[in-house]
């Protein structure tokens, strides 16, 4: 064949496989025939094998089979014109991550809800839509609802203001209708002609700790860092103490005859004109004054110190016991007290001390009286015990604030005053008293309304507080230590628990108290079905079914925060560490999730919509199959949870943080809350909410 020949290699490498192999077992066989038809066929090229070797494509890449597919979340519920990407996880048979599954996906009913494909699913109407990622031969099922627009909570009011949460450490009325307290961070209250108590500044942030007036018009304060305030029942000013030793107490028998007692010993006294230092025979704090005269003042103080000052000398005098003493009075140089921790009581008759039977153990802190057989000492947990002039008794004053001062009234009533700014009124005598309280502030740490029922906010010092109509009021109660929860079912059985294993029921008529298995304090209840459920520290949980309670197996040490079931069979509780148990009739079983945070709260609207939070804005939801965890809404940490529905959720926190969840995200509302929030609940008959807080303030929030 003439012509122009390609070159070798150029026809080898169009070659198939099949051809080359022909090619070389024709020319082994070296047959003139064959070999001129080798030449007939220029294609199988030239009969050598001793070229380069061809160079051969490697096949295609195996296609990843994905084994498993997973949707998060599994379950979700969007407001109508909302949308939201669902996340796809894939692996293959040996559990690695496929990064491009190749995932188609669809709608059931795209009426309601659509997908597209990266996962994003819009909601058009309210229903229900079944949206499915297929990849392969594997899929994952997302179940949608679409519910209506839901505005939530728009406007906030102040229910509760609260005036103080300090400590009042002094208290004395002028006889003429006035009453003034003083405490911590330099506050003093002041209650004129009977009417509210109201702020005084006097600029000052030291701790004010006695207050005393020689008339209604000439008033002295002291505290901290010798601190020494002096006033005309109008304004006051500060007077030079000579000292900077902290001063306890303040009292006197007249204008220019009047004593301060301090620590390392301190005694000031005052002749009208000017504070002189005297001498003592003690470096112990001193802590109450009180004198029948001005040869016969007597102050008391730690390690069992009572002094005695003769008009010339202070002389230590013999007490059978070396207990911290904190007040003293009397009614006369031969039937004076004395009062101190573990419920001690001393009595002098002029001669000599002798210790008498309390009615309880409780530290004890102030003493006065109306008489010589009417005679008061408050103290811790509410403590207030009377002396009727030979026994002592324990009264009910239905709070278990701790008390650190007393003071007689003009109008023959008594002002009791301690924790929280709380100042009580007991009106008659002895067993026949009772207690109103006027003012208390402590921090409310949880709230619950019974449908059709009554609300109620419990808290530190065991104080309940109920709302009627749109106000809210402290309920006397039985004394209890620090209250941190509330739940019920229904009206006719709330419980509230506490510090120390503290629990309180309400048959829809009145409180009492119940014995709780455990001396643990007590963080949590979740009512529901008939049941009761309690959580708390060291991973305390109680069962109550209205007749006593059950300890559970927890199988943690944790303490435990919160808890709240979708019904009995299915509860939940949260605590350090990321700790989240879930209880499904027969036990108690941890869960993993996605974060080793403090978890403070926890409610939902089903088994399949459950919402956790806590510290440094964590925020966690639950949809049956997996835990999904938001991008901190805040920085703060969150406290309180709850919610109307999927799509509007509540939580509430530090500096007065209160955030929603609309079915896509959580969103920062505006409110006039402030400081740390730490519970709320619905207000039972309407769209509202109330949200409780420190300092008993109170903020509600309607449509």
């Amino acid at each position: 064949m003439g012509g122009y020949r390609p070159p070798m290699m150029a026809f080898s490498r169009c070659l198939s496989r099949s051809q080359r192999a022909l090619r070389r077992h024709l020319c082994r066989l070296q047959s003139p025939i064959l070999v001129s038809a080798l030449l007939l066929l220029p294609v199988l090229g030239a009969c050598r094998d001793d070229g380069p070797t061809d160079v051969v494509p490697p096949p295609p890449a195996p296609t990843v089979q994905v084994s498993s597919l997973v949707a998060a979340p599994a379950a979700i519920t969007l407001q109508t014109g909302q949308q939201r990407t669902i996340a796809i996880e894939a692996r293959d048979s040996t559990g690695r991550l496929v990064a491009d599954p190749g995932v188609t996906w669809r709608s059931d009913a795209p009426a309601i809800a659509t997908v597209d494909g990266t996962g994003t699913v819009r909601a058009l109407a309210p229903g229900s839509a079944r949206i499915t990622a297929v990849a392969g031969r594997v899929s994952a099922l997302v179940q949608v609802t679409v519910g209506a627009v839901t505005p939530g909570i728009a406007q906030w009011r102040v229910a509760r203001a609260g005036l103080s949460d300090i400590t009042i450490l002094g208290l004395w009325d002028d006889g003429a209708g006035s009453s003034y307290a003083v405490g911590q961070n330099g506050t003093l209250l002041r209650a004129r002609a009977g009417g509210p108590w109201e702020a005084v500044s006097l600029n000052t942030t030291e701790t004010l700790t006695g207050v005393w007036g020689s008339s209604p018009t000439d008033i002295w304060i002291v505290g901290a860092g010798g601190v020494l305030f002096r006033g005309n029942g109008v304004t006051f000013a500060p007077v030079p103490s000579g000292t900077t030793a902290t001063l306890l107490e303040v009292w006197g028998l007249a204008a220019n005859d009047v004593y301060i007692a301090g620590d390392r010993g301190t005694i000031l006294h005052f002749d009208g004109t000017a504070w002189t230092p005297q001498s003592t025979p003690v470096t112990d704090d001193l802590w109450g004054i009180w004198g029948a005269n001005g040869t016969n003042v007597f102050v008391v103080g730690n390690n069992g110190v009572i002094l005695r000052y003769n008009g010339a000398t202070w002389q230590r005098m013999a007490v059978p016991g070396g207990s911290p003493l904190f007040d003293v009075w009397g009614t006369s140089v031969g039937n004076i007290f004395a009062v101190g921790v573990s419920g001690t009581i001393w009595r002098f008759d002029g001669a000599q001390w002798t210790p008498m039977t309390p009615p309880g153990r409780a530290n004890l802190f102030a003493l006065r009286g109306r008489a010589f057989n009417d005679l008061y000492a408050v103290g811790n947990g509410g403590a207030t015990y009377h002396f009727d002039g030979t026994t002592w008794r324990a009264l009910s004053v239905g709070s278990g604030q701790n008390l650190r001062a007393i003071a007689p009234r003009g109008d023959g009533t008594l002002r009791l005053a301690g924790w929280y700014g709380t100042v009580l009124t007991l009106r008659g005598s002895g067993a026949a008293a009772t207690a109103l309280t006027e003012i208390s502030d402590p921090a409310l740490l949880s709230t619950y309304g019974a449908t059709g029922g009554p609300m109620f906010a419990v808290g530190l010092g065991g104080t309940v507080f109920r709302r009627t109509g749109t106000t809210w009021a402290q309920e006397p109660v039985p004394s209890v230590n620090d209250l941190y929860g509330i739940s019920g079912n229904g009206t006719t059985d709330i419980v509230a628990v506490g510090d120390t294993g503290s629990v309180l029921r309400f048959d829809g008529n009145r409180w009492s108290r119940e014995t709780a298995p455990t001396s643990y304090l007590l963080r949590a209840v979740w009512s529901g079905g008939g049941q009761h459920i309690v959580v708390g520290e060291r991973g305390t949980i109680l069962r109550s079914n209205g007749a006593g309670w059950t300890p559970q197996a927890s199988t943690t040490q944790r303490f435990l925060r919160a808890v709240w079931g979708s019904d009995p069979a299915n509860v939940y509780a949260v605590g350090d560490s990321g700790t989240v148990l879930r209880f499904d009739g027969g036990r108690w079983q941890s869960l993993p999730v996605p974060s080793t945070s403090r978890l403070r709260a926890v409610w939902g609207t089903g088994a399949a919509d459950v919402f956790v939070v806590g510290d440094s804005g964590t925020a966690l939801r639950y949809d049956g199959v997996t835990w999904e965890r938001f991008p901190a809404p805040t920085t703060r940490d969150l406290r309180a949870l709850w919610g109307r529905g999927p799509t509007e959720v509540y939580a509430a926190g530090d500096s007065g943080t209160v955030l929603r969840y609309t079915g896509v995200g959580w969103q920062t509302l505006t409110t006039p809350a402030r400081g740390y929030l730490y519970a709320m609940f619905g207000i039972p008959g309407t769209a509202g909410v109330a949200l409780v807080g420190e300092g008993a303030r109170i903020t509600e929030g309607q449509p």
